[in-house]
């Protein structure tokens, strides 16, 4: 069996060719048509947007870098930066997801859609865009260990952005696979930061955040240990950004980065229940059985500068069961979907 500290791989250990050319064109998804992009890893990095039926506005990379909020960048829940830093920061902001498969006695460890592991298994990135422009997939299919990893990015009005992964197994043998992994956000931006303060004041900035979990919930809080002032005055920050998930039994959360090296060489994770002074994160570590042809899926979403109230109702929300709690996220999904086709029906744009 090879060490836990070396990852092997299916077939030949040589670097896997370049991807093939991009190739587009219109499928079924989610019950509803979207336009796909095959091999959208041989174009140059491209920009898009999501649109919503609220006051959410995201900005995303092919790269997966984003930068996203609500109203405008004064409430944003990843930093509001330029092109292409939001391009060029995709492997520390914004969606991180690492997986140890083990099929039999070896184990390889994963990590789609990131460039740490460039031609080391036979992969296929393709993306995907809905028409009204409410809904983005990305997707790898990794022929070497026989698995594909979906997700998409949608908004809803009552539970923010919403992130929606699946996980399959398209062995033909019959081959089932254990699957450890952790899987979350990078990056998570407290409440009450102004954009001026992300792009100049961010090495001062990391020194006041505070993140927080709940554990009867596992509800991430990411808020300031106070306001960035110098007077000698009460400056309390009294809302929090947040990050809940749906669907995963965790083993362990984490709040921040400083574990993820730990996952990858197989330690032990610990739990984080308080970190300050640090860039917050919100992970999930879990594992999963999959057998041949089996599909799992999670949630996980985030919103912005949530008072009191608002907590109180969503811990409540997260205490009622799992097969609710996702009925209700695709419900508002779907209202959020609506909603912007009424706003554009009503200027004749449809």
């Amino acid at each position: 069996m090879p060490s836990k500290h070396t990852p092997t791989y299916l077939g030949e250990t040589l670097l896997t060719p370049p991807p093939a050319e991009p190739i587009g064109g219109y499928v079924h998804v989610l019950g509803e048509p979207f336009y796909k992009i095959q091999h959208y890893d041989a174009m140059p990095p491209f920009f898009m947007s999501i649109v919503s039926g609220a006051d959410h506005w995201l900005f995303i990379a092919s790269t997966g870098g984003l930068s996203a909020g609500r109203v405008n960048a004064e409430y944003a829940l990843f930093p509001y930066y330029t092109e292409d830093k939001i391009t060029e920061n995709s492997e520390n902001t914004g969606v991180k997801t690492i997986l140890r498969v083990t099929r039999g006695a070896q184990t390889w460890l994963w990590e789609p859609f990131s460039i740490r592991q460039d031609r080391q298994y036979q992969v296929e990135r393709n993306l995907y865009k809905n028409i009204p422009g409410t809904a983005l997939i990305f997707e790898e299919i990794n022929h070497s260990l026989e698995l594909v990893l979906r997700y998409a990015w949608r908004t809803s009005d009552r539970f923010g952005f919403i992130r929606t992964v699946w996980l399959r197994n398209i062995s033909a043998l019959k081959n089932p696979c254990d699957v450890e992994l952790l899987d979350g956000f990078q990056n998570i931006l407290p409440a009450n930061i102004s954009s001026a303060t992300q792009n100049i004041f961010s090495c001062l900035l990391d020194a006041y955040k505070r993140s927080e979990l709940d554990e009867e919930t596992n509800l991430g809080l990411y808020a300031l240990n106070s306001r960035l002032t110098d007077l000698a005055e009460p400056s309390e920050s009294l809302a929090a950004n947040v990050v809940f998930q749906v669907g995963l039994k965790p083993l362990h959360v984490l709040l921040s980065s400083k574990q993820l090296d730990h996952f990858r060489f197989g330690a032990n994770l610990e739990t984080e229940t308080e970190v300050r002074g640090v860039r917050g994160a919100y992970f999930v570590h879990a594992n999963l059985r999959l057998e041949a042809a089996q599909e799992v899926s999670w949630y996980q979403a985030a919103d912005v500068h949530q008072d009191h109230a608002s907590l109180a109702r969503l811990r409540d929300f997260l205490r009622t069961p799992p097969d609710a709690q996702q009925q209700a996220i695709e419900q508002d999904i779907d209202y959020s979907s609506f909603n912007l086709q009424k706003i554009v029906a009503n200027a004749d744009g449809i």
